[in-house]
């Protein structure tokens, strides 16, 4: 029951990565609040679609046979950032790895059968809390890492533009 509730886990802690770093990287692309908006939307729309299709379309067993494949298509987009996307590719990697949260539909299936009816309150809780818990620290770390390698030249940049652009507005110059 330990490696499923991490592997319930620890792509959580990543999925809420995206949203962590979505300001600073939509100021980055020079696209604020409307790249923000949408950057934010992308992730959820692609869980929505992913689940949908899994859960409509994918009997329970071909649901669980597909964990593996699309818990690795949840997490492997996020690779694409290293090549610094512009918004409409970072909007489709979203959306990908959205899709592949359906990967939870068919561990929701090995979760109950592995636990003890009797216990499967108790399990519920801990995996809720694991789950709520791993977010906090992902969506901290993110911002930590975004702070010290990623997003922060570029906001710093993006502040001092502003500023000058003021500076320059009041003294004429």
């Amino acid at each position: 029951m330990r490696v499923l509730l991490l592997v319930f886990w620890i792509p959580a802690a990543f999925s809420v990565v995206p949203e962590a770093l979505a300001a600073p990287y939509a100021d980055e692309l020079g696209r604020r609040s409307t790249g923000l908006g949408l950057l934010m939307c992308a992730l959820p729309v692609g869980t929505v679609a992913g689940e949908l299709f899994a859960g409509a379309r994918l009997g329970p067993a071909a649901r669980e046979r597909v964990v593996l494949p699309l818990l690795c298509l949840t997490l492997l987009p996020y690779l694409g950032y290293a090549l610094r996307p512009g918004l409409v590719p970072s909007l489709l990697l979203l959306l990908l790895s959205g899709a592949g949260s359906a990967y939870a539909l068919g561990l929701d299936q090995w979760f109950v059968r592995a636990v003890p009816e009797e216990l499967r309150g108790r399990a519920m809780t801990v995996l809720s809390a694991g789950l709520m818990t791993v977010q906090g620290i992902g969506m901290t770390l993110a911002g930590v890492a975004g702070v010290l390698c990623c997003c922060a030249p570029a906001v710093a940049a993006r502040a001092t533009e502003s500023r000058d652009g003021a500076a320059r507005n009041m003294t004429g110059r």
